[in-house]
């Protein structure tokens, strides 16, 4: 393969592979020596109901967000279990039974998670600000809280319940009419700066963004997701994406589960779904916010965890 300029950006996503018992059963990592930034992210599937792997409370230096994502990309709404986290001082206990993000800033005791019952398979992503996942055990002699209190409880913020609009015809306004038949939603922490967009891929051919033959940069950086949602096979991209990098829109075709690193002022686009065949997910991180709408940014570019 000829060497390109910035085929350095464009990076396949580890294997996914069993870690065992109370752990995914199909899982990845990716660090900072996948990202060149202070970032990590874990992704992946459970195959059993039971309490995950740390058993125990926990605390960490750095921000951190869980997702929690069904894969019916009919409906994303739908997890297809049922999640018990403990959250804050008292343990209290939070159910999950939807597609939900659950926001942990630094500081925040939080642990142990139970999955059950579940009648599919879900995937769990946690992103975490730091070059190293490494939390601490905290609580350790405290008994499991209660419930918590519908939408009152001290952490009822943190635990955000989300939300899907259809992609339809002319999405991104009117120099765009395709539509990928999906349904989207977008993340915001609470307690930090973060966002985070993801949606269904039902059908293509699709072209992305509101002029979608141009590329386009912003003032921040960001990671551009390309994922199958089959859990019996999270190894598998069932489709072919082309995408354009720098200001010569160098092309580089994705067919398997992929991460495009977009760093800030970096010009990307067209990105454009040539075909599948079947449905995946496409994510948008940006792990250090915006700092306004997704065209802007803002102040907290200047602190992402730049190599």
């Amino acid at each position: 393969m000829a060497k390109t300029k910035y085929g350095h950006w464009i990076k396949t996503i580890p294997p996914f592979k069993d870690y065992g018992q109370g752990n995914y059963r199909q899982g990845t990592e990716m660090d900072r020596k996948f990202f060149e930034y202070a970032l990590n992210v874990r992704l992946g599937t459970y195959y059993n109901s039971g309490i995950l792997q740390p058993f125990q409370t926990q605390v960490c230096d750095y921000d951190q967000m869980m997702i929690f994502m069904g894969t019916d990309t009919d409906d994303l709404g739908l997890l297809g279990g049922q999640v018990e986290l403990c959250l804050g001082e008292d343990k209290e206990r939070f159910v999950i039974t939807t597609a939900t993000s659950v926001s942990i800033p630094k500081g925040l005791p939080h642990m142990p998670l139970t999955v059950g019952p579940m009648d599919r398979r879900f995937i769990q992503m946690t992103v975490s600000m730091t070059s190293k996942a490494k939390a601490k055990p905290a609580l350790e002699d405290k008994p499991i809280g209660p419930l918590a209190a519908w939408r009152f409880s001290k952490y009822s913020k943190n635990v955000a319940e989300l939300g899907f609009k259809r992609n339809g015809p002319w999405h991104y306004g009117p120099k765009n009419p395709d539509t990928n038949g999906g349904y989207i939603t977008d993340i915001d922490a609470a307690g930090f700066e973060y966002n985070m967009s993801y949606e269904s891929m039902k059908k293509a051919p699709y072209r992305f963004t509101p002029e979608p033959d141009k590329p386009h940069v912003h003032p921040y950086t960001e990671f551009l997701v390309f994922l199958g949602c089959d859990c019996n096979d999270l190894n598998e991209f069932p489709a072919e994406v082309e995408i354009c990098m720098g200001e010569q829109m160098e092309t580089h075709v994705i067919t398997k589960p992929t991460v495009a690193i977009q760093p800030k002022g970096h010009p990307h686009c067209p990105v454009r779904v040539l075909k599948q065949s079947k449905p995946w997910i496409f994510m948008v991180l940006r792990p250090w916010g915006m700092g306004g709408d997704i065209y802007s940014g803002g102040e907290a570019t200047a602190r992402e965890g730049r190599r």
